[in-house]
């Protein structure tokens, strides 16, 4: 038996470093057992008072101090193991026991024997994202929002005297393209921030000079809140100039990158997509298709939430059936991947791409290549998130019809009962 008060009058007349030495080191003989203090009197020890079978009895005591630290190891995995099911263990409720860094080792290895694997660790993680996402709060409207993001920018008249490329001050480049630059600059009389679309004469062929002359004759009879506005052109030998509203210096790929998960809920969704919406409606209205529209082509303003479509470059008036294939390969409908005819439907089936992304945070088609993409885009064969009601499935899936004459209008869209 231990004998408990010779112990407790041991540790009180040995310092703290001398006990750790004592039960962690290497112990010789004489050292273990006179920490496991088995001794049932009181005497010093005495090593040539001991006979020969009392080194038979401190040999079953190491095995005893052996076995007994080994159970201190198992309860000590044990413990941790039951703390880390726990998830968020308290700390005072963490053991204070000290090891030495050969013990930490042996711990570590068992720990990791012991931890158990899932072997759907994707799956599970998945589904804790997806809890974390629906248990963010929805974004809080702003009311003076709703209103700005309803007016119609200001149109800037310019005196013609001051129209020159020499009154404007070149602050950053915004863009660049294949056969245009855009720019920030401002006015140096009248302190009005602008966006300068710079093309070079050199890269353009007839065929760029005759999308110039019908992109400009597009946006001269365009007015909307969120259809950018063109001020005034000038041009020289070498460059030809559109001074336009500048807006906002972020467009919607870059706004989404910062988003948790490269997606909005559903509550947010509906106040950018309403106006992209209104938007291309609007120059439905007018018989205009914008042809290339996409994230990269839809400015956002962080703080009010208003949205802009941007490059008119691909815009076209309808007038009847189009052959003409363009756009970005995500974003194509099938008859511009199969390079039928087609109308301004082109732009209901962009559209639900980009409806398709704000919610999910990925593309509705995506394939290894170009060729498989294309295939997958002809089926229209869609998949959804849990997470994605019924409400915009039913949206998304009447914008993303493969046959045009089954889509759904943009006028149509607006009514829609998701958006209402």
């Amino acid at each position: 038996m231990i004998n408990f008060d010779q112990h407790k009058q041991m540790t009180l007349q040995t310092s703290p470093e001398e006990d750790f030495n004592q039960e962690y080191d290497q112990p010789t003989e004489t050292n273990m057992y006179q920490s496991l203090n088995y001794l049932k009197s009181h005497q010093p020890l005495n090593l040539q008072g001991f006979m020969v079978n009392q080194h038979s009895k401190l040999f079953d005591l190491k095995k005893k101090y052996l076995k007994n630290q080994e159970n201190t190891q198992r309860q000590s995995i044990s413990f941790h193991n039951k703390m880390h099911n726990n998830k968020s263990p308290i700390k005072s409720q963490k053991p204070n026991r000290q090891c030495s860094p050969k013990q930490e080792n042996n711990q570590v290895m068992q720990k990791k024997k012991t931890m158990p694997v899932s072997k759907n660790i994707g799956s599970n993680l998945r589904n804790i994202l997806k809890s974390n996402y629906q248990q963010q709060g929805s974004y809080g409207e702003n009311p003076e929002n709703a209103i700005i993001r309803k007016e119609y920018s200001q149109l800037v008249e310019i005196p013609m005297e001051n129209q020159g490329i020499e009154s404007y001050c070149f602050i950053k480049t915004l863009g660049i393209g294949a056969t245009a630059e855009v720019k920030m600059a401002r006015h140096r009389e009248l302190d009005i921030e602008v966006a300068i679309k710079i093309y070079d004469r050199k890269k353009m062929n007839n065929m760029h000079i005759k999308n110039l002359e019908r992109e400009v004759d597009i946006l001269n009879q365009i007015k909307h809140p969120n259809i950018i506005n063109l001020y005034h052109t000038y041009e020289n030998d070498k460059q030809i100039f559109l001074i336009m509203e500048y807006s906002a210096p972020i467009n919607l790929e870059t706004f989404m990158k910062g988003r948790p998960f490269k997606r909005l809920n559903e509550d947010e969704a509906k106040i950018l997509f309403r106006q992209i919406a209104d938007a291309v409606s609007y120059m439905h209205q007018l018989n205009i298709s914008h042809r290339d529209l996409k994230f990269e082509n839809l400015l956002i303003d962080y703080n009010t939430r208003k949205v802009k479509i941007i490059d008119f470059g691909y815009s076209i008036k309808i007038d009847g059936k189009q052959v003409c294939s363009c756009g970005t390969p995500q974003y194509m409908a099938p008859e511009l991947v199969k390079k039928s005819t087609y109308d301004e439907s082109v732009d209901v089936w962009a559209c639900g791409v980009i409806l398709y992304k704000i919610l999910t945070g990925v593309f509705p088609f995506r394939g290894n290549s170009e060729k498989d993409l294309y295939r997958k885009i002809c089926l229209g064969k869609l998949e959804y998130p849990s997470f994605v009601s019924n409400s915009s499935r039913q949206l998304v899936s009447s914008m993303l019809r493969v046959e045009p004459n089954e889509r759904i209008s943009m006028q149509d869209v607006l009514l829609s009962q998701w958006l209402n």
